[in-house]
């Protein structure tokens, strides 16, 4: 004969809790999304600037007046274009 040998099963208990509020995280990710956004646009922002600045120079010493007023008139639709975007980006991470 042989001896079954059993453990004595202890009864689950509930489950343990977080110390978490519930939000702290959601509102931390909302945090960091919007500091990363802001960046993305002030990066882009001054990407554009930059494109912007270049193409004006480059119509200050174009040697033809076609070239200067395509250069002014590019550089003139990438400010705008450029502007309406980074407006409409910081008003929708508010």
């Amino acid at each position: 004969m042989t001896a079954a040998t059993t453990k004595a099963v202890h009864p689950a208990g509930p489950a343990k809790k977080t110390t978490m509020q519930p939000g702290t995280s959601r509102d931390r990710t909302r945090r960091l999304g919007r500091e990363t956004g802001n960046l993305a646009i002030n990066a882009y922002e001054r990407g554009v600037a930059d494109v912007v600045a270049f193409e004006k120079d480059a119509a200050r010493i174009a040697p033809y007046p076609w070239m200067r007023a395509a250069l002014t008139l590019s550089a003139g639709l990438i400010e705008d274009v450029g502007a309406a975007y980074v407006k409409t980006a910081r008003s929708a991470l508010r």
